[in-house]
């Protein structure tokens, strides 16, 4: 019997359903090497439910995402997207934090500074601990610039979802070699 590793690991649904994260794929159940597998003495583990009781990929998702396994190609290129969305920009040689919080952060300055005008003014904390000032002008533009670069992380994502759905993407590579925005 082999310890558990989640990269080399099988769940089976009770319609029969059964996950590989070596090959990050549905197989049939007399695949040869969940077969070879199983005659090891492994057992494998049952789909996990979502809280509607239903074993469902986003619920066996919700398992692999922490080992960095995916259960289908749409799910990688969501990763991807996250993973470049959430990375960071650089707004005029300042490392701006791009995280969801920071971006909410990013449009609240942007509205404060359309709202009050001419005289707003505001420290700003970049990623790296340092600080610069926006204006007016610069809150909104660098809240434009980011927002920009968030919006083309999901076009990315969009793009490499119909690539999927065409079959012309068929790995995770492939995703990796997508066209994503550049950070700044």
């Amino acid at each position: 019997m082999t310890d558990f590793n989640p990269g080399s690991w099988y769940w089976v649904a009770d319609d029969g359903r059964v996950f590989s994260s070596a090959s990050s794929s549905v197989i049939t159940e007399d695949d040869a090497s969940f077969e070879a597998w199983k005659a090891e003495g492994n057992n494998p583990t049952r789909w996990p439910v979502d809280d509607a009781g239903s074993q469902t990929d986003a619920s066996l998702q919700d398992v692999l995402t922490p080992y960095g396994i995916y259960v289908d190609l749409t799910a990688y290129a969501a990763a991807k997207r996250y993973t470049v969305e959430t990375g960071g920009y650089t707004y005029d040689s300042h490392p701006i934090a791009t995280d969801r919080e920071s971006q909410s952060k990013i449009a609240s300055v942007a509205i404060a500074a359309t709202v009050v005008g001419s005289s707003f003014s505001t420290e700003w904390k970049c990623s790296d601990g340092t600080f610069f000032t926006l204006d007016e002008a610069d809150a909104i533009a660098m809240a434009t610039a980011i927002m920009t670069f968030v919006s083309a992380c999901f076009a990315a994502e969009a793009a490499a979802v119909a690539e999927i759905t065409a079959g012309t993407i068929t790995t995770s590579a492939e995703i990796d070699a997508v066209s994503w925005p550049a950070n700044s």
